[in-house]
């Protein structure tokens, strides 16, 4: 059961990775190109973000479930780990979805978003601040602290 909840864990955090990895970049490069290119990216970027925040929740739960059936107290490596989890999580819900929203809502309302837009920015910025809370977390993890 054990190694069942380890790759379960690891998958998790592989989708979870991967999920928004490339989500501001196209965003400002499809934005770039104009219309009629911007009109695809909801149905792109929204399901992106929303499989980030449920593969973050299935990483932390089973992390969880794997420290339970270990039946051991948690090394401060996993600890920390968890918390900037935790935070990562905070960070696309407060953050990156928030940003995303503002742009999708000037998209459906017919206006053209340039790429240089502070909301497309700040999906930069978000999205940077979480992949690299999403690496420290890792390496926290992986290796012995």
């Amino acid at each position: 059961m054990n190694d069942l909840l380890r790759f379960l864990h690891i998958l998790s955090a592989s989708a979870w990775l991967g999920a928004t990895l490339w989500v501001a970049g196209d965003v400002r490069r499809t934005l770039a190109l104009g219309r009629p290119y911007p009109a695809g990216l909801a149905a792109r970027v929204a399901p992106a973000i929303t499989l980030d925040v449920v593969m973050g929740v299935a990483t932390v739960l089973t992390g969880l479930l794997v420290l339970a059936f270990q039946g051991v107290h948690p090394r401060t490596g996993i600890m920390i780990g968890f918390t900037l989890t935790l935070i990562r999580i905070v960070v696309v819900l407060v953050g990156l979805r928030p940003a995303w929203r503002a742009i999708a809502a000037r998209l459906a309302g017919g206006q053209d978003v340039p790429p240089a837009d502070p909301a497309v920015k700040r999906m930069a910025m978000w999205s940077g601040m979480a992949h690299t809370l999403w690496l420290i977390a890792l390496a926290t993890m992986v290796f012995p602290i």
